[in-house]
C-alpha cells in the first residue's frame, strides 16, 4: 500500500493508524481523478508534536468538480479532529504555476514532503532565488506589522501575547529557510536546527527565536509578569532580522 511511506514518519502509533484509515478513504473518494497524494509540513520535516502540530496533505487531481471537494468536504467532517487539516487540493498545472506566484509556498512543499500516492510532482529545478529572497522579506516585514497590530488589539494581555508569538514564529520559520536557501546556506532540517544556525549562517543572534519557538512546544513558558518583556525582545529582534535579510539581499543583487 503506498501509504506504507507513513512507517517512515517520526509519530505516534496510534496517530500512524489514524493516517492509514483516512489516507485509505481519501484514495478511495477521489478515485481514477488522483495524480498525486503528499505530505508537506511539520510530519514531513520531523517536527510534528502530538496534541499541537497538524498534518498537511497536497491533492494532485487530474480534474476538479464541486461534487469531488463536496465529498472531500464530508471527509474533513470526520477526520478534522484528529489534527488533519482540509487538504490542498490542484492540479498539476496549478502547481506548476505556483512555482513562480507563490514561490516561499512552493519551496517549502518542495523541500519537505513525502510521496504517499501517485506521482511525485516536484522535480530538481531550483526555485527563482530574486523571487524567493523578496517573498521572505516582504513575509517577515508583514509579520512585524501583524504582532504590532495584535499586541494593541489583545491590549498588551499575557494570554494575547503567547498566541500571537506561537502564530509569528510559526510564519517566520519558512521564511528563514527560503532566506538560507537564497543565500546558498543548508535549509533542511528541523525547525530547532535551522535557528540554531542563524548566528553563523546569517550573522544573526537566534536566541529568542529559540525561546519561543520551545515555548509553541511546550517546553518551557515565562510567568505572567514576564510576558511583555519577552514580547519587546522578540519584536526587537523581529525587526533586526528584517533589517539583516534586507541587507544579505542587497549585498548578494537579489
Amino acid at each position: 500500500m503506498p501509504t506504507s511511506m507513513l512507517q517512515s514518519l517520526e509519530l505516534p502509533e496510534d496517530l500512524r493508524e489514524t493516517l492509514e484509515q483516512y489516507l485509505t478513504q481519501l484514495q478511495k473518494d477521489w478515485g481514477a481523478d488522483l495524480e498525486g497524494l503528499l505530505l508537506y509540513g511539520s510530519a514531513a520535516r520531523g517536527d510534528f508534536i502530538a496534541g499541537r502540530s497538524n498534518f498537511n496533505f497536497l491533492v494532485l487531481v487530474r480534474a476538479l468538480s464541486v461534487s469531488g471537494l463536496q465529498r472531500a468536504g464530508q471527509l474533513h467532517r470526520q477526520w478534522g479532529k484528529h489534527q488533519i487539516v482540509a487538504p490542498l487540493v490542484m492540479t498539476q498545472e496549478e502547481l506548476s504555476r505556483s512555482r513562480y506566484l507563490f514561490p516561499l509556498e512552493y519551496f517549502q512543499m518542495q523541500e519537505h514532503h513525502v510521496r504517499l500516492a501517485g506521482k511525485d510532482p516536484f522535480d530538481a529545478r531550483p526555485i527563482d532565488r530574486r523571487q524567493l529572497g523578496w517573498q521572505c522579506e516582504q513575509e517577515l516585514l508583514a509579520n512585524v506589522f501583524r504582532i504590532r497590530q495584535r499586541f494593541v488589539e489583545g491590549e498588551g494581555r499575557a494570554e494575547a501575547i503567547r498566541a500571537l508569538l506561537i502564530l509569528s514564529i510559526t510564519a517566520v520559520l519558512p521564511c528563514v529557510r527560503g532566506i538560507l536557501r537564497v543565500i546558498g546556506q543548508p535549509s533542511k532540517g528541523k525547525d530547532g536546527q535551522i535557528l540554531e544556525s542563524l548566528p553563523q549562517a546569517l550573522q544573526f543572534e537566534s536566541t529568542v527565536l529559540l525561546e519561543i519557538l520551545q515555548m509553541k512546544r511546550g517546553m518551557n513558558s515565562p510567568g505572567s509578569l514576564e510576558w511583555l518583556k519577552v514580547y519587546e525582545r522578540y519584536l526587537q529582534a523581529l525587526e533586526s532580522l528584517c533589517r539583516r535579510v534586507q541587507t544579505v539581499r542587497q549585498e548578494s543583487g537579489l
